[in-house]
């Protein structure tokens, strides 16, 4: 008997026979973990994908949601997940950076390092914006408007959608260059930071520009992207108005390290395929993002150079050690 399990063994890898144990990836549905409470942005991103994968990937994507403290508590338990394969989530840049450099020594999280970069997928660039009406309506460029907080220093109130977050990092990064000196007041997000513009209550919001485009009466005076945004195009970026500042969020996927290489070269081809679909480009624009694919290793160099770039920032400010 021994003999004829043998036989039969070795019959099957002459003729290249597939067993049970080496299923086809994926076997099963596939979770996609969103650090975020259902209805903000990263949900939709993460539903236009559960969307657009069927007929792209066999299996469904499932959306299931960890949120809480920022994103950190998802985060966190991301990287513990089990590495099959299975499991995937979304991240934010430049969220992901500044929380483990933030947080007090010996308290528990996430380390970036721990998140591998499975693919980018969308770009939000940043913005100022003032409103059309506001005291500031003078104002004919960005330039007057930071020689003005030049001159008074904290006259100037900018609403941001919290303290060290990526608006928070915006600001940091504009004074660094400038000089201007803002007052910041944070907001839990841009739902309250909207109509705190518009009210009169700030004199400025630097913050996403899927805000912006969610916005009416108000006026764009500079842009965080390298060139001209379709989505604004009116709206001069920052680099032809004389300032060396780029600054925009990323949203992209994640996975826990170590998955295994099949799954993951299936999976950034995949959503490559998916990603290149028209219907889904334009249904994230109508979101006011812009479609960026990055592979996993073009996405961890931007993840890499986020970090560096916010080191030096919060460096520059004495807000670490």
């Amino acid at each position: 008997m021994k003999t004829f399990y043998a036989l039969l063994l070795a019959l099957g890898i002459c003729l290249g026979l597939t067993f049970p144990a080496m299923a086809e990836y994926p076997a099963k549905p596939i979770m996609l973990m969103t650090a975020f409470n259902a209805g903000g942005g990263s949900d939709l991103s993460h539903r236009l994908i559960e969307k657009f994968a069927k007929g792209v990937i066999p299996q469904p994507i499932v959306v299931t949601y960890k949120a809480g403290a920022g994103g950190e508590i998802g985060w966190t338990w991301l990287v513990g997940a089990k590495a099959d394969g299975y499991t995937i989530g979304g991240v934010d840049l430049p969220h992901i950076v500044l929380q483990p450099m933030l947080r007090p020594e010996g308290q528990p999280g996430y380390k970036t390092e721990q998140l591998s970069p499975l693919c980018g997928l969308v770009y939000d660039a940043d913005v100022v914006m003032v409103p059309e009406d506001g005291p500031y309506k003078t104002f004919k460029d960005l330039g007057e408007l930071i020689e003005y907080a030049k001159a008074n220093p904290g006259k100037v109130k900018v609403a941001t959608v919290g303290k060290l977050t990526g608006d928070h990092l915006f600001l940091m990064q504009i004074e660094k260059l400038t000089g201007a000196k803002f007052t910041q007041v944070p907001y839990s997000g841009s739902g309250k930071a909207i109509p705190a513009l518009l009210s009169g209550e700030v004199d400025a919001y630097f913050g996403s520009g899927s805000s912006f485009l969610r916005m009416e009466k108000t006026r764009g005076l500079a842009i965080g992207s390298k060139e001209r945004y379709e989505l604004c195009p009116d709206v001069p970026t920052f680099i032809e108005q004389g300032y060396a500042i780029e600054s925009g969020k990323y949203r992209g996927l994640a996975t826990p390290q170590n998955i295994p290489a099949e799954a993951r070269q299936y999976l950034e081809t995949k959503f490559a395929e998916l990603c290149a679909n028209p219907e889904y480009q334009k249904a994230v624009k109508s979101s006011g993002l812009m479609p960026q694919f990055q592979t996993g290793k073009a996405f961890g160099e931007i993840i890499r150079t986020e970090g560096e770039q916010a080191k030096k920032i919060l460096e520059a400010y004495g807000l670490l050690k």
